[in-house]
């Protein structure tokens, strides 16, 4: 049970109009989809429709109450007298207060991750691992916004143990939001890159949006910092409790300083293989995904599920079993044999390098084509941006074929100067692509999200 209508009232600030004060929600949700019996439904007007068009609809749902904040919805005819109507200001804020005040009665470690790149992935491994002990709640998807976030607290059940929740921004302030209602015992920022420069005029401006969380991390908890990102590490000073490093350690290094350190990297067709080095202890770990990144993505969570009573041996058993979210460095059989790698949910700079580099460092034997498309987001500097990604590729060992889709990505194949081809949309380069349905060859897929470049997967598999 959640709260009662007069609860509502009293945490919202609202006005009841009708209904029943001792009524009592089970549920909270803005989707009239998704409404369950008992539920109080949030009627959002920051939307594309306004959210009280959906009231009458509601009703069907069974639904206990709605907080508005247009009171001429308690005119409608087809609203029940029994339905609790509760009158506020804004519905959006409303929303967030009741996400606060539930949080605030949940008694359970809360996990937050933000970053620039890495966040959805090290939310599901670190979910993954503490699911071998505790029953976990982790973010929906990458529900990560001043809506998901709320939203994914008002999910947690009273049976859940752990909270696992990804953070997401483009603007400075939303964080401090975020991080205010979730009040993290454990916070992780992975990285601090390229991605949002449309809204900052640095990386050093990112990397402080992004340390917002960590002035709202329990002083008795402790934030667990990308020591390889140097945007990431300065940003120990914002945290009042402890701070922990995690660091990926390069051949020949000599030992570094960090809490956690990942060392002696290989890939096979298993996936990574790494050692483990904590507290003056090692252990071997092998999960199906690929990368140096993957591997840094999961020294937060490990270091974490290591301090909350999961041993090595339960470790090593969860990373093996480890199932990723889609289009994230996605293995995908296609037609005759084909090797389609997804990795197209996102792109920034920084991960296409190195999505590309992990593609060529993996896929040995077979013959090899890069699709990359548009990264968005990129500010005044996006064909400079471009260009870098074409420069990098100049430096990778190995041989490929690159093929660039969309209106910026022409700057990635002009800087490239091996065997490339250009083509303004999808459609334009399936031909092209044709002749590579083979077993010879494996594809690489990476673009923003708004190239759905995974749109290609229909006609190669």
């Amino acid at each position: 049970m959640m709260f009662t209508i007069n609860e509502i009232v009293q945490i919202t600030g609202g006005t009841l109009l009708q209904g029943n004060r001792d009524t009592r929600i089970t549920s909270v949700h803005f989707d009239s989809r998704q409404l369950n019996q008992g539920g109080l439904f949030v009627a959002l007007t920051s939307g594309t429709r306004d959210g009280h068009d959906f009231l009458p609809a509601t009703m069907e749902k069974g639904i206990a109450g709605a907080l508005i904040s247009r009171k001429d919805v308690a005119e409608l005819n087809e609203l029940d007298s029994s339905l609790a109507l509760v009158l506020v200001e804004d519905t959006e804020k409303g929303f967030q207060d009741l996400a606060r005040t539930y949080r605030n009665q949940l008694q359970i470690p809360f996990i937050a991750i933000t970053g620039s790149n890495g966040k959805t992935t090290t939310k599901d491994i670190t979910a993954h691992l503490l699911e071998g002990k505790y029953k976990v709640y982790k973010t929906y998807k990458n529900f990560n916004n001043h809506l998901g976030v709320p939203l994914s607290i008002l999910q947690i059940t009273p049976e859940t143990e752990v909270a696992v929740l990804e953070l997401g921004m483009n603007h400075e302030g939303e964080i401090d939001l975020l991080a205010g209602i979730v009040k993290p015992d454990y916070s992780v920022i992975t990285n601090v890159n390229d991605a949002h420069m449309e809204y900052f005029e640095s990386r050093e401006k990112i990397a402080l949006a992004k340390g917002e969380l960590l002035g709202h991390t329990n002083p008795n908890g402790f934030a667990c910092l990308n020591q390889d990102n140097p945007y990431v590490a300065n940003l120990a000073h914002l945290n009042p409790g402890k701070t922990y490093f995690y660091h990926v350690s390069q051949q020949d290094e000599q030992e570094g300083a960090a809490d956690i350190t990942a060392s002696n990297l290989y890939y096979d067709e298993q996936g990574s293989h790494y050692t483990v080095t904590f507290d003056h202890q090692q252990f071997s770990c092998v999960m199906p995904l690929y990368g140096e990144h993957n591997i840094s993505n999961t020294l937060p969570g490990i270091f974490i599920a290591l301090h909350l009573g999961i041993t090595p041996e339960q470790i090593k058993e969860r990373l093996e079993g480890l199932e990723i979210s889609a289009m994230r460095f996605q293995q995908i059989q296609g037609v005759n044999g084909l090797l389609i790698i997804n990795d197209a949910y996102n792109a920034s700079p920084t991960s296409m390098k190195a999505s590309v580099s992990t593609f060529l460092t993996v896929f040995k034997d077979r013959d090899k084509v890069i699709i990359l498309g548009d990264m968005f987001e990129l500010g005044e500097q996006s064909d400079a941006y471009h260009r870098e990604v074409g420069e990098a590729l100049n430096e990778m060992d190995g041989d490929f074929k690159l093929v660039t889709i969309g209106n910026l990505s022409k700057e990635i194949s002009d800087a490239y100067f091996g065997e490339s081809i250009h083509f303004l949309t999808k459609d334009e380069a399936l031909e092209y692509l044709n002749q590579f349905k083979s077993k010879e060859y494996a594809i690489l897929l990476k673009a923003s999200r708004g190239m759905k470049l995974e749109t290609l997967l229909d006609k190669l598999m």
